[in-house]
């Protein structure tokens, strides 16, 4: 989301300079229709690259947005739901349709792999309770079989606090 943002940012300032450099080099100057509608072609352009940009930079502090419910619906199917175990969370004070983000350390105890601590910016719903980083016990979903992150579907309101999730795993391999 963050790349397709920028590169919308990107084309949009391409298409500023270019309808400037039309409007300013290629058109009669007596022409005063054609080089209107370029500068406010311009404007429009440079008002969207502005407004992407800050999209852009502003998105990662509401964690992993854009995540698509048939995604997440083939990742359960698929045997990737676990849970994991908050050991430490930092609230960013971002949220996004009553989501809170959390800059967490889990320790996921998946299923399919062995149990495996990862740090990731993490969303849970208002509904399903506030993560303090005290061991709570959290749903997530890893959304890729060869990938650490995951996405939290039920907080430590919504998810049994007893269940069997270690106090410390190494961290996925290879990071």
């Amino acid at each position: 989301m963050r790349l397709r943002l920028g590169l919308f940012a990107l084309v949009s300032l391409a298409v500023v300079v270019v309808a400037t450099a039309i409007s300013s080099f290629v058109v009669d100057p007596e022409n005063i229709g054609v080089r209107l509608a370029l500068y406010a072609l311009a404007l429009v352009a440079a008002i969207g690259a502005i407004v992407f940009g800050i999209f852009a930079i502003v998105a990662p502090l509401f964690g992993r947005t854009g995540v698509r419910p048939a995604a997440v619906a083939e990742a359960v199917a698929a045997g990737r739901q676990a849970y994991a175990r908050v050991v430490a969370a930092v609230p960013t004070g971002a949220q996004l349709n009553g989501a809170y983000a959390y800059d967490a350390r889990l320790i996921v105890a998946a299923t399919d792999v062995p149990a495996y601590q990862v740090s990731d910016r993490v969303r849970v719903h208002r509904a399903d309770g506030r993560v303090a980083g005290e061991g709570e016990i959290v749903t997530v979903v890893r959304l890729a079989a060869d990938a650490p992150q995951v996405v939290v579907t039920a907080g430590p309101a919504s998810t049994p606090q007893d269940a069997a999730v270690p106090q410390d795993a190494p961290t996925w391999p290879g990071q």
